[in-house]
């Protein structure tokens, strides 16, 4: 075997420097495969090596990877690798030959070892921010009857203060302008196709009785998203309601109302503000996330009975107020923060996931079973309100119905995660519901992230398990890529045992969505091998 391995080198240098070499292009870049000559070459006269260079070089069924590290007028110095059938390992020798090598002549394939070409990819696109963003304020997409649309404040206001400032307010009902602020990433490199971008509409909190649109948690969130590459959108809806159970259960079908009249105006309007129709997700506080749920899972079959009290003006059917748009819309997603719904069995009305938080000891907004502010009274709590399912049993049963769930839970954390029980902003909670968001509506939208995998019966073949990824590219550390095949995009790989680390990387462009023609976004991806000496 020794001799072998000698002859390899020998063969090696004979070629070295001379002009029927050949470059060993089967691990090259995606866009460029090279059909490599198979008839070996007949080596013969005096040459040089070139020193630091890596070469791959078959005899018979022998591989060796060799690189010259010095020469003088006497003797060569370098190191090799050989390839045993059988081994996913090399490990490195080192040889040292005296001038004879010169005269010797033997029968080989040599090639310049080239590891593919490789570059990281933008993966940005949908999962960090990449893009400046515009706003547009106060844009009009319905009209409807109703106290009011917007008054500064939260549920954790003084509940005596937040009654004072509307008492007023709830004594005549008008016609309210229903209106809404888009932020749109600014695309300066035109580098969003046809300008089709998810949709994020979001809706504030405030008990159905205070909050505006430009609440600091929509705001963040809205640019947040649009930096990704979304059309956000925050909304404001009608408020308001005289102190009786009918009178809050009928706000609260308002507020669904007008939000779904928002989402209309939106779909109507999609080749306006770049929105892609087919990835339209809502996501609220409080009495926002109440109102995305009913959003999301309520028909009209499911409206309560206060709606067409025959004793009170009937509010219609979900979609017959605020504008005269009959448009229709599926919500892949929604994120759910600290909300609730009176009726589990709607759940089953729609194939929507759902990513929720919220705190355990949550008073306002009950995070398992009960009656909402029971922070004020518990027997008032019963008397004006209906009993509610929080965010534990929302995941339960959406498991059960076979749907995507997700429930991160904040131990001993009340309402409003988003403040600090003094009412400071609290930028950890913040940070994590953003980035849980930002994940679980990328997977909504491209499904689980591409991951390398490695064949279970041949240790040396490496793989990108999804379909419909495209223009891929390898790098090794620690190993060499014997192989390429740009066709199924796999490789072949043998590692250095004693190399410090074993790590594959991975580059290339995500699969785009079903019956989507846009191009996916980048990935960049690398798995670490565990090998043995």
């Amino acid at each position: 075997m020794k001799n072998r391995i000698y002859i390899i080198i020998f063969s090696l240098l004979l070629l070295a420097g001379c002009k029927g070499g050949v470059t060993d292009t089967s691990g090259e870049a995606r866009k460029k495969a090279t059909e490599i000559p198979e008839l070996p070459y007949i080596l013969e006269g005096d040459y040089t090596p070139d020193t630091g260079v890596m070469y791959k070089v078959i005899i018979g069924g022998d591989t060796c990877f060799v690189m010259v590290d010095s020469l003088n007028d006497d003797q060569m110095y370098g190191h090799y690798y050989l390839l045993v059938e059988g081994s996913d390992c090399v490990e490195r020798q080192n040889f040292t030959q005296d001038i004879h090598w010169k005269k010797r002549r033997k029968e080989a394939l040599v090639y310049l070892y080239q590891e593919p070409t490789f570059h990281f990819v933008n993966d940005s696109l949908l999962r960090h921010p990449c893009y400046r963003t515009s706003d547009t304020l106060d844009i009009e997409y319905g009209q409807a009857q109703g106290f009011w649309c917007s008054m500064p404040g939260t549920e954790d206001m003084n509940y005596l203060e937040i009654i004072s400032n509307g008492i007023i307010k709830s004594l005549s009902v008008k016609t309210q302008s229903l209106r809404m602020d888009i932020y749109q990433p600014v695309n300066e490199d035109n580098d969003i196709e046809d300008e089709r971008r998810p949709l994020i509409m979001l809706i504030h909190g405030g008990g159905f009785y205070v909050g505006d649109k430009r609440d600091n948690l929509m705001i963040t969130l809205c640019r947040h998203f649009a930096s990704l590459g979304y059309t956000a959108v925050s909304i404001n809806y009608r408020l308001g309601f005289l102190f009786s159970k009918s009178d809050i259960s009928r706000t609260g079908y308002m507020a669904l109302q007008d939000a779904h009249a928002a989402l209309r105006y939106l779909v109507d309007n999609a080749k306006q503000y770049g929105i892609d129709t087919s990835n339209i997700f809502v996501g609220g506080a409080s009495a926002g996330a109440i109102t995305a749920l009913n959003l999301a899972f309520m028909r009209d079959g499911d409206r309560p009975s206060s709606v067409t009290n025959r004793h009170k003006h009937n509010l219609g059917t979900i979609a017959s107020s605020g504008n005269s748009s009959h448009a229709t819309f599926h919500i892949k997603a929604i994120s759910n923060m600290w909300g609730a719904v009176t009726n589990l069995n709607m759940l089953k009305n729609s194939k929507t996931d759902i990513i929720s938080f919220h705190g355990d000891n949550d008073l306002v907004v009950p995070y398992d079973i009960g009656y909402p502010f029971n922070d004020m009274s518990i027997k008032l709590g019963k008397r004006m309100f209906d009993q509610m399912y929080g965010s534990k049993q929302i995941d339960k049963r959406a498991r059960e119905l076979g749907l995507l769930s997700e429930l991160h839970t904040f131990p001993g954390e009340g309402h409003s995660l988003q403040r600090y029980p003094d009412g400071t902003w609290n930028p950890q909670n913040v940070a994590f519901i953003r980035d849980k968001m930002t994940e679980f509506f990328y997977k909504e939208i491209y499904g689980e992230p591409p991951v390398i995998e490695n064949d279970r019966y041949n240790p040396r073949l490496f793989y990108i398990d999804k379909e419909g990824v495209s223009e891929v590219e390898w790098r090794v550390e620690g190993g060499f890529i014997t192989h390429y095949d740009p066709l199924s995009m796999k490789i072949w790989v043998v590692w250095d045992s004693k190399a410090p680390r074993h790590r594959i990387y991975a580059s290339g462009l995500d699969a785009s969505p079903e019956g989507n023609d846009l191009q996916g976004p980048g990935f960049n991806i690398y798995k670490d091998i565990e090998v043995s000496d």
